[in-house]
């Protein structure tokens, strides 16, 4: 009968701290600023904030905003949500602070060729 499965259900705290989880990792991993992002994706700062922190949960329009944002689509934003009960990893820290202006960047040394 029927095609539907039963899974326990999650609460929606629990998918709104996933779903920040998943956001905050794919902004580290991008090294993007939140600033960066929510202006991307056309959200305030502090609303991303929001998200991030699991403090809000996020309408199907900024799903989509965040996934283009990400370059992804929707579907592969929320398995990453559905997954994220397995996920032990943290994100990547970013660098403190702002580069200073007459701070060169770091690159790797050139091979001489002839």
């Amino acid at each position: 009968m029927g095609g539907l499965r039963k899974e326990p259900r999650v609460e929606l705290p629990e998918l709104q701290r996933r779903f920040g989880k998943v956001v905050l990792r794919r902004r580290l991993e991008a090294q993007l600023a939140q600033e960066k992002l929510a202006d991307t994706a056309g959200v305030h700062r502090n609303h991303l904030s929001l998200l991030e922190r699991g403090k809000h949960m996020p309408s199907l329009a900024m799903v989509h905003n965040l996934a283009v944002a990400f370059g992804v689509s929707m579907t592969t934003l929320m398995s990453e949500v559905e997954a994220e009960e397995m996920a032990q990893d943290e994100p990547p820290a970013l660098p403190r602070g702002r580069p200073r202006k007459n701070e060169k960047v770091k690159s790797a040394p050139r091979s001489k060729g002839k």
